[in-house]
């Protein structure tokens, strides 16, 4: 059986500290077919120069400015030509240089999800059930760790722009009703919360999450009065759980990364 073509997209924004590493790890994949491109918003503390160093390894880049995480997903699904798409964070890693190796085989189903680890945490994510019926619970994937057919894209368009965290979320919840979900468990993403752990942003990414639930269709009993709550019940639980895991001093288990590739990749591109 043939290798799937996979292409992997990572977005930035003034990220220079954090996006060498998942680079680096990407660049580092034993697997021959697939392709890198990097959709930058026009950084200005030297992320474009990082990536202009590996820029003959990459299939396409970019450096200018997007409208959003939203805008710069599209574009690096509009520049893929793989089979399957991926979207790995700047920041993020795969768990070994054996990542695509071992997920490759698994992806036979229009969307692929797989298990991943918070880093700062060390929690590592639930497997989602594949025959789950309720679609708000299905929809919680995370992109990191999530293939997606090309097609599927093609089918639904990209991720919406009005939601600045939730458009994953968004886009999940329009296309699984349609489309079969598998799910294989297998760890293969390290995971750096960034914006969506930021208590700061824990509100929005609540009502975020409601607004796409009713605008796509699926209306929870009592909307409104879980519109009035629900949001500030999950950010306290959520804050509470951190301060807790603070005092008691609470670290999660060191987890090796991504072990350097001895020989250069070839890339199609």
């Amino acid at each position: 059986m043939s290798q799937p073509l996979i292409s992997i997209i990572t977005i930035s924004y003034n990220c220079a500290d954090a996006l060498e590493k998942t680079i680096r790890s990407v660049l580092s994949q034993r697997y021959p077919d697939f392709e890198y491109i990097i959709i930058d918003g026009g950084s200005t503390d030297g992320t474009a120069d990082i990536i202009r160093r590996h820029s003959n390894n990459l299939s396409y880049w970019v450096s200018e400015k997007d409208r959003g995480i939203s805008d710069a997903f599209n574009k690096g699904i509009a520049a893929a030509r793989g089979k399957y798409i991926n979207l790995l964070n700047s920041g993020d890693t795969f768990a070994s240089v054996h990542t695509l190796e071992e997920l490759a085989p698994h992806l036979t189903s229009s969307l692929v999800t797989f298990r991943f680890m918070e880093e700062n945490s060390g929690e590592h994510s639930r497997l989602v059930d594949e025959n789950e019926p309720d679609m708000e619970k299905k929809a919680l994937l995370g992109h990191q760790a999530t293939f997606v057919h090309s097609d599927v894209y093609k089918a639904f368009g990209g991720y919406n722009g009005s939601y600045k965290i939730r458009m994953d979320f968004d886009f999940f919840l329009r296309v699984l009703p349609h489309h079969r979900l598998k799910a294989v468990d297998l760890d293969i993403v390290r995971y750096n919360a960034g914006l969506s752990a930021s208590i700061k942003h824990r509100l929005r990414y609540e009502i975020e999450g409601l607004i796409s639930v009713f605008l796509n269709g699926k209306k929870p009993n009592s909307y409104i009065l879980k519109c009035a709550y629900l949001p500030l019940w999950r950010v306290g639980v959520y804050s509470l759980k951190h301060t807790v895991k603070k005092l008691i001093g609470y670290t999660p288990k060191p987890q090796k990364g991504p072990a350097p590739h001895p020989k250069q990749t070839t890339f199609i591109g």
